[in-house]
């Protein structure tokens, strides 16, 4: 709608003009009228027309010097003079004041609309041409601000200068950049236009609730995130409060726009060139959304990644061969303790997401090849339209991959267990049997079992190992070392009793082999637990 203001001494004039067109079905809107030249220029501060409709004979101030005023308040305002005929002359200097046009007393209905429909014409390609010029500015400032995070290559001069240009430089060239996700947003919204308002409303609730001394930038910036650089004030190093601002911002956006968000923010560098290095730093730090959750503000630390086996990528050896023998042995409880294991390991680490996926696309390995030396088909266990990989990128965090992982493990264990055993197989899984009655018998060894299922020891030592994935000397070691610290924790049996119930003769070769086994005797192990 156009808005238009009646300015005329006369009620019955100012009526009139009202009732002498249907102004809405022509797309006016009449938002004021004013009674002299002084009430119209206080009211025209407030309701901002398009289009004044001024008379030019009223006291106060008469319709040339409230033309002239109201031109120097908004130049783009459209103004029709209502005149008599014996101020013609008038109404000639109105135009050079740059009136846009005159009408005559008394005009016709017809006359009104042509001068009206007519401005209305170029109001709005003004306005057009207004969106565009400003359309334009918007998209090379947030070029320019995207080649400041992702070029390395732009002089600390050419930098300098734009920024002065665009108004945004206060002298203390200290710039801090935080990155801002709404998380899970292609899944909420699949069209682009969504996206992009949804982004919209959240840059302007940061541009509002930021309440820092200095200057701030905010744009889109690449894949989606809205980027904001901070330049604090020389008196303000700004590190200190700017977490706190962005957290009342996630607390905000919950609260009013009903979703999350997710903030990687960069440290304070003193440069030009510091824009790029806090940008990197706060998109490595919102990478770590996927591992320590979304939802909050992730400061970029140098210590970020730990330093534990995870940090490579790869799974520690010690435990990647635990796993692969709870799964040969089905032992689903330790599968499940295992792998919840690994992910706390990659939780304390903060590994980044791209060694996340490598360690997941390890642990996928180790079940398929499990599977598989089996002698059972992939695609027969987790069916035709498996794709693990894609699997896991799907998922949204670090739980859901660790419960996909996990789920993974735990149909392998179901399926083997329900499909039918080679010979070999039903031979390995009797001496296993065998083996958890007889740990307790100290004279237990590979000749004894293999008489007991009728085949010969060397035979036997292989199917074993085949099957369970450690030697069979190895699980009767295992079976009695769990057996003995099950008895330790109970703290009712003395050391002679314990190595006699696992199959020890003598106390203190036990204790020798528990020391071995679990790397501490076993009086100390009872007094850490107790």
């Amino acid at each position: 709608m156009i808005r238009v203001m009646i300015v005329d001494d006369e009620a019955i004039f100012r009526d009139f003009l009202k009732i002498l067109l249907p102004w809405e079905e022509y797309g006016f809107l009449i938002n004021g009228e004013a009674r002299n030249g002084v009430e119209a220029l206080q009211m025209a501060e407030q309701i901002r027309p398009d289009i004044a409709l001024v008379d030019i004979n009223m006291p106060f101030m008469d319709g040339l010097e409230l033309s002239e005023k109201l031109k120097e308040m908004s130049p783009d305002i459209g103004i029709i003079i209502v005149t008599g005929h014996n101020e013609f002359e008038y109404a000639r200097r109105a135009i050079k004041l740059g009136v846009e046009d005159y009408l005559l007393k008394p005009f016709t209905k017809e006359e009104l609309l042509l001068t009206l429909l007519k401005l209305q014409s170029e109001i709005q390609e003004t306005k057009d041409r207004q969106l565009t010029l400003k359309a334009n500015e918007i998209m090379l400032k947030e070029s320019f601000y995207n080649s400041l995070i992702e070029s390395e290559y732009l002089k600390i001069e050419d930098i300098r200068n734009r920024l002065e240009e665009f108004g945004f430089s206060n002298g203390s060239s200290c710039f801090q950049v935080a990155c801002i996700e709404i998380d899970h947003m292609d899944a909420k919204w699949r069209n682009v236009s969504d996206r992009e308002l949804w982004k919209f409303a959240v840059a302007n609730i940061l541009s509002d609730t930021i309440h820092l001394n200095g200057n701030f930038i905010v744009f889109n910036g690449p894949e989606g995130r809205i980027i904001c650089i901070y330049e604090p004030e020389e008196s303000d190093n700004g590190s200190a409060r700017v977490k706190e601002g962005f957290e009342q911002l996630c607390i905000l956006i919950k609260k009013y726009l009903k979703f999350a968000i997710t903030i990687g923010l960069g440290t304070l560098h003193t440069s030009y060139s510091g824009i790029r290095a806090s940008y990197l730093e706060a998109l490595h730090a919102l990478r770590y959304k996927f591992v320590i959750g979304s939802d909050r503000v992730i400061v970029y630390d140098d210590s970020v990644e730990g330093v534990r086996g995870f940090a490579s990528g790869f799974i520690p050896s010690q435990m990647n061969e635990e796993l692969l023998i709870f799964l040969r042995m089905g032992d689903s409880d330790g599968v499940n303790k295992k792998i919840n294991t690994i992910f706390e390991g990659i939780r304390e680490d903060r590994l980044s997401i791209d060694y996340v996926y490598t360690i997941c696309m390890g642990l996928v390995s180790i079940c398929l090849s499990c599977v598989s030396e089996n002698g059972h088909p992939i695609e027969d266990c987790f069916g035709e339209e498996f794709y693990p990989y894609s699997d896991i990128m799907q998922q949204h965090s670090i739980d859901g991959v660790q419960r996909w992982i996990i789920d993974m493990y735990l149909r392998a264990i179901e399926y083997m267990k329900h499909h039918k055993q080679t010979k070999s197989g039903k031979i390995a899984e009797t001496a296993k049997q065998l083996i958890d009655k007889q740990y307790m018998d100290s004279e237990l060894k590979v000749e004894v079992l293999a008489q007991q299922v009728y085949i010969n020891p060397s035979y036997l030592r292989g199917v074993f190992k085949k099957i369970h994935g450690m030697t069979v000397t190895d699980y009767i070691t295992q079976k009695r070392m769990q057996e003995a610290r099950s008895l330790l924790l109970e703290g009712q049996y003395k050391l002679s009793d314990i190595a006699e119930r696992v199959g020890f003769q003598d106390p203190a070769y036990f204790s020798r082999a528990f020391k071995k086994y679990y790397g501490t005797s076993p009086r100390d192990y009872e007094n850490m637990r107790g």
